[in-house]
């Protein structure tokens, strides 16, 4: 499976709040198989599907998507507003954290954190953004057949 990624980012080192919202979805296809496009905004609870997860923050969407049996996650930081900022992916499954190089985003510039062959798919699996010293998170992913 491979989940659809056209514009994905990070957020503003400052004022990253996760705040309550709707969800629309355009369109939505099995386990983790949402496109980045169909997410204009995130529930409170941040349930896309079981493996799909969001979270909404001042500038943007921070969002986990898994795959593969969840063996596959995609941690993508949509950024909607402000100004650049230093900051890295990653994903928390079975209390290891794992990142991608740390990177400068801006909104015109999209950013993508994906892994594949992940040990222990049954474990919940939250994405992450570090930036400014804060850890930012999606609510704990997982795949249906675990």
């Amino acid at each position: 499976m491979r989940i659809s990624v056209s514009k994905v980012a990070v957020v503003a080192t400052l004022g990253l709040i996760p705040t309550l919202g709707g969800m629309s979805v355009a369109s939505a296809g099995g386990e983790g198989d949402v496109s980045v496009q169909a997410i204009t905004s995130c529930p409170s609870d941040g349930y896309i599907t079981r493996g799909t997860r969001c979270t909404t923050l001042s500038n943007g969407i921070l969002w986990i998507g898994l795959g593969s049996g969840g063996s596959y996650a995609n941690v993508i930081y949509d950024k909607k507003a402000g100004g650049s900022i230093t900051g890295k992916l990653g994903y928390l499954r079975g209390g290891s954290t794992h990142y991608k190089a740390t990177e400068t985003i801006t909104t015109a510039v999209d950013a993508s954190a994906i892994w594949s062959g992940l040990a222990n798919p049954c474990y919940p699996t939250n994405g992450l953004l570090y930036t400014g010293g804060t850890t930012y998170q999606t609510p704990p992913a997982t795949f249906s057949s675990c």
